[in-house]
């Protein structure tokens, strides 16, 4: 007898996908980037390597504006080190489209032991701040350094202008007090921080980012440029060129200020500098330059009291100033407005150049003055960290009495809306056990993006406790007495309400990467107390790895918490392997080698944790086939970066005017993701149209904000109205995930808005998938009750409690999200990223390959057990019922038995099932008599749905020989010679299951004949009966959908939509 595990194979051999069969598709972008290798300075000066150099091009927007063409930059910078020793060059990063972002060093020729010398006093200005202020042969002879950004905004060109100007100038000159600079000072130039957008005339970058609102988040090469130089130059003097702002503007900044800076070591000498600058541009009477009404120059602080500060660390001078350096950002007075003609163009250009020239000399002498002071400033900024002082908050009316030894100028505008600060704690802990972390793959990338950013991270070689949590050895700490504690803590603390302090703000308000990140992190203590020597600390310089690959062989499930999760999920679905999802949002992978060696190198390159299993929820739980989705999307930057980053790389992107023209842009398409608005007119008739069939054949729309709402409401996906938080606002919230929903596995209790969105007036097929916080809902940032527009109902009290993300299911069966939270605002909030893939493959209508699975004994546990029972006792050849707890009446079953006494598949151990159907009457099936071939002994019998595989649960009982008077027990069993079965003189089934000699088979238990001929036949050829109430019959139909459910990998394909009401119809469906 062939066992039912052979007859799959036979029939099926080759229809399981396997992995690596297709073309893999783009990796995911990263999501985190470590410090780059390229920003490492030379091991002396001059390196004079000459730049690569590019070819002219003629549409350079540059010489719209009458400033220097991009490939004219390293010409010059070569031809200045063809001419002077003290110019160093490299090439420090590479911008969107390939250029080249340079550094340019001016400093005094240095040996390599020199060189050497001045690294190792830096170090030592960060590490040993105290000594290093005490050390006279350093601070005699450490080369200060000064700082020179341009252009970060491509089409505010000027900037590298004058860079190149005064470069040249310090090349060249003999001017004594220039070649004393350059003896003790090193002079550092970005010339062009944004290439793409010089050559493009573009404020964005070449994908559209903002490089000036990035630097906490990295997803511009532009700002990790600045970002990895950062702790290379170290510097004690920033100064960011911009423009245009109609008059020059030099900061520092009004209130609010950040809470984490040594305000009372950087103010005083960034107000200086400004107030020498105005002075000296004033002084200078530039023929074109305009000045305020009162015959100055705009300082934020002085001037802008509201609407223009340092609150967030996302621009370079405000990031730059936790690095111990004074900052100020120079906006150029004449801008692009007014269509000027190419002689205004340039006539602007060169009053901003030379207006920059005088800024910029005038900031470099005020450095040389101060370079002493400045250097103490930053030593003492780092000594205060390293210590775990309090931060010194000056008071609203501060005594100059009580500043010693710097400028005083800043005391006469200082106030009460100036004063800030904050509270540190002694640490902060990112656990990295399961227990106490939520994802540990986002923790991971957590403590990396800290080390990018310059914050020290130890390992616990030691449990810690604090108070009554005790954290494992392993776990993360971040030891707030440290140089950078300042950046640490904008980065990791939770920020503050700032909304009744000031009336606007300038951009984001709160930015927490504790909060949006994904990880839990956790704050322990204050910044006095004790020192953490007795816990064991090691400093890591990246995030130990966290792939797991079981080494018992099986089936692998994946947790899906973090976005890496789905990076792996996208990466293994490109390359062909099998992924199937069950409804809490985990998935799980086939048992077989090309799976297996797949999800290894995902483990590998993103960290994620698989688990070995039999495959048992396969059988037990609803699951659905995953497929590599292609994606269409309307939106930006941030939309198409963040599904990039997810590894939803096959994109389309689509908008009114592109699908009107082209309506075939969906074909193809598996979702629809409305990140921005995609609306019609009456003249776009053919791109509604288009959608509309798209959504008519069932495929699904997710998307954010009121975009995806109106989107929605339009095209009748569902009734929805949404509604926006006051303009201008953004922050952090509290959100709760509905109990059993998409988000509520790996469920997180925070999310960023800007605005915050909310949806109301909900259809009845709509459904509440997560909500804003009833009580408590605002954790930080800034949110007026009325905006300037006067609008009602955009408060947060509004916001309380209404719903902040919405699932849908259309007539057409086409499946909506919506995300009312700002799930991918400039790619920042990390931790959002996994709603959106979530989302994606919730409402996809067009599976993938399933995960085949075959049921087995392994799969018969405890947690399997019940919902069927069968006699304590079956006489072999004698007719039995199986009773079912909760299977509905007309449910069609299959019987699988397992057991010492079933006949092995080909001498092996005795394990294989034989497997029988029929249907449900009244909560029982009448089984005519076990499959022929089972000898006595202990056997467990298993049921699961016809349709799918899906185990409805198993019972054991014990096969027993019957009693023949007079002859051997289970005779009646045997098949006659003639090919018949035993018992029935004309051929038909008696109910016994021995296959007939010619090949047919009797009917009871459906076992198959031994060439594989169809079952159920009697040796008449009628069809045999295993039960004659009508309980079940075996048909060639049924058997071979049984087969497909058992050995191809068909699923249930049944939806995480809520089962509750309908599981005893759907379970058995």
């Amino acid at each position: 007898m062939i066992g039912a595990g052979a007859l799959v194979a036979a029939l099926f051999a080759g229809a399981i996908p396997t992995a690596a069969t297709a073309a893999p598709g783009d990796a995911p972008t990263p999501i985190t980037y470590e410090i780059s290798d390229r920003v490492q300075g030379p091991a002396s000066y001059p390196v004079q390597t000459p730049l690569p150099e590019s070819p002219d091009d003629a549409n350079d927007q540059s010489l719209v504006r009458g400033a220097v063409p991009y490939a004219e930059v390293a010409r010059t910078v070569n031809g200045l080190m063809a001419e002077s020793d003290r110019v160093s060059a490299q090439v420090v990063g590479s911008s969107v489209q390939g250029r080249d972002i340079q550094l340019v060093t001016v400093t005094a020729p240095e040996t390599a032991e020199q060189t050497a010398q001045q690294r190792a006093w830096k170090e030592r200005i960060k590490q040993d701040p105290a000594g290093a202020a005490a050390d006279t042969a350093l601070t005699e002879g450490y080369k200060v350094p000064i700082w020179f950004n341009g252009n970060i905004h491509g089409n505010e060109w000027e900037g590298a202008d004058i860079i190149l100007e005064y470069i040249e100038k310090l090349a060249t000159s003999d001017d004594p007090a220039i070649v004393d600079m350059l003896e003790q000072y090193r002079f550092y130039f970005t010339v062009t921080n944004n290439p793409d957008g010089r050559v493009n005339g573009t404020r964005a970058n070449a994908e559209g980012f903002d490089a000036n609102r990035d630097m906490i988040t990295g997803a511009t090469p532009e700002s990790r440029v600045i970002r990895d130089l950062a702790g290379v130059i170290q510097p004690t003097f920033y100064v960011d060129l911009h423009g245009y702002t109609d008059v020059l503007q030099i900061e520092p900044c009004g209130p609010p200020h950040g809470e984490n800076y040594e305000y009372d070591l950087f103010l005083p000498h960034a107000y200086s500098a400004a107030l020498a600058i105005e002075e000296a541009v004033v002084g200078a009477n530039i023929e074109g330059n305009p000045l305020t009404d009162d015959g100055g120059i705009l300082i934020p602080y002085r001037d802008i009291r509201s609407g223009w500060d340092d609150w967030p660390p996302l621009f370079t001078p405000q990031f730059l100033a936790y690095q111990g350096a004074v900052t100020n950002t120079v906006e150029l007075p004449l801008g692009r407005g007014g269509n000027p003609d190419q002689a205004e163009r340039e006539r602007r250009t060169g009053v901003n150049v030379e207006v920059g020239m005088v800024t910029v000399e005038t900031a470099t002498a005020y450095f040389a003055e101060n370079s002493g002071a400045l250097l103490q400033n930053q030593m003492e900024i780092f000594r205060r960290g390293d210590a775990g002082e309090p931060l010194k908050t000056i008071p609203a009316d501060p005594n100059p009495a009580d500043y010693p030894g710097i400028p005083h100028e800043w005391i006469d505008v200082w106030d009460e809306t100036d004063v800030y600060g904050a509270e540190f704690p002694r640490a902060y802990v990112i656990p990295e056990n399961t227990e106490q972390q939520r994802s540990v793959t986002d923790a991971a990338r957590l403590v990396d993006q800290l080390i990018a950013n310059g914050v020290e991270v130890s390992r616990a070689t030691t449990p810690l406790t604090v108070g009554e949590t005790t954290y494992p050895a392993g776990s993360y700490v971040v030891d707030m007495h440290q140089p950078l504690r300042g950046m640490a803590n904008v980065l990791l603390a939770d920020g503050s309400d700032i909304t009744e302090r000031v009336p606007d703000m300038y951009d984001m308000s709160a930015w927490s990467l504790a909060l949006l990140w994904g990880a839990d992190v956790f704050a322990v203590g204050a910044s006095q107390d004790a020192s953490l020597d007795g816990v064991g600390l090691e400093l890591v310089a990246e995030a130990a790895p966290t792939g797991v690959l079981p080494e018992e062989a099986g089936y692998l499930e994946l947790a899906t918490a973090g976005a890496a999760e789905y990076q792996a999920i996208n990466v293994l679905l490109a390359q062909g392997v099998a992924v199937s999802s069950f409804t809490d949002g985990s998935v799980i992978i086939g048992a077989d080698e090309a799976s297996r060696a797949a999800a290894q190198a995902v483990a590998e390159t993103y960290g994620v944790q698989f688990t070995a299993t039999t495959g048992v929820r396969l059988l037990t739980e609803p699951s659905t086939p995953l497929k590599a989705l292609r994606v269409a999307y309307s939106g930006a930057q941030d939309d198409r970066v963040t599904l990039s980053r997810l590894g939803f790389t096959d994109q389309v992107r689509v908008d009114a005017a592109s699908l009107t023209a082209d309506p075939t842009l969906l074909d193809g398409v598996d979702v629809l993701w409305v990140g921005g608005n995609l609306a019609f007119t009456p003249a776009q008739a053919a791109g509604s149209d288009a959608v509309a069939a798209f959504i008519a054949a069932g495929n699904g729309v997710a998307g954010r904000g009121t975009a995806v709402a109106n989107f929605a409401a339009a095209f009748g996906l569902t009734q929805v109205t949404a509604k926006a938080g006051t303009s201008g606002s953004n922050g952090i919230v509290h959100v709760e995930n509905a109990e059993g929903g998409l988000f509520s596995t790996y469920a997180q209790d925070t999310a960023f808005v800007t605005p915050a969105v909310w949806y109301t007036n909900l259809g009845e097929n709509a459904e509440v998938e997560q909500s804003y916080a009833a009580e408590n809902l605002f954790v930080s940032g800034h949110w007026r009750d009325v905006g300037g527009n006067g609008a009602q109902g955009t408060a947060r009290a509004d916001a309380a409690g209404q719903a902040s993300a919405v699932s849908a299911v259309a007539e057409s069966g086409s499946e909506l999200v919506m995300l009312g939270t700002s799930v991918n605002f400039r790619t920042h909030p990390v931790g959002s990223y996994p709603w959106i893939a979530r989302a994606l493959f919730e409402v996809n209508a067009n599976p993938g390959a399933a995960v085949p699975v075959v049921l087995g004994e392994e799969h018969l546990t405890d947690d399997t057990r019940g919902g069927v029972q069968v006699p304590a006792e079956i006489e072999i050849g004698a007719s039995f019922d199986v009773t079912f707890s909760d299977v509905a009446d007309g449910t069609e079953v299959a019987l699988s038995y397992f057991g010492e006494g079933v006949p092995a598949e080909s001498g092996g151990a005795a394990a294989e099932s034989l497997v029988a159907m029929g249907t449900v009457t009244g909560n029982t099936l009448t089984v005519d008599a076990l499959p022929e071939g089972i000898e006595p002994g202990e056997l467990r019998i298993a049921a699961t749905q016809a349709e799918g595989t899906v185990l409805i649960g198993w019972d054991d009982t014990v096969a027993v020989a019957a009693e023949v008077p007079g002859g051997d027990p289970g005779a009646n069993a045997a098949g006659a010679a003639d090919g018949t079965t035993a018992g029935a003189a004309d051929g038909t089934a008696s109910g016994s299951a021995a296959g007939a000699a010619d090949g047919t088979s009797s009917a009871a238990g459906g076992s198959a004949s031994a060439d594989g001929a169809a079952a159920n036949g009697g040796a008449d050829g009628r069809q045999g009966e295993l039960s004659n109430t009508g309980g079940m019959e075996l048909t060639a139909g049924i058997a071979l959908a049984l087969l497909l459910a058992l050995g191809g990998g068909a699923v249930l394909m049944a939806r995480r939509k809520r089962l509750a009401s309908e599981s005893a119809q759907e379970t058995a469906a």
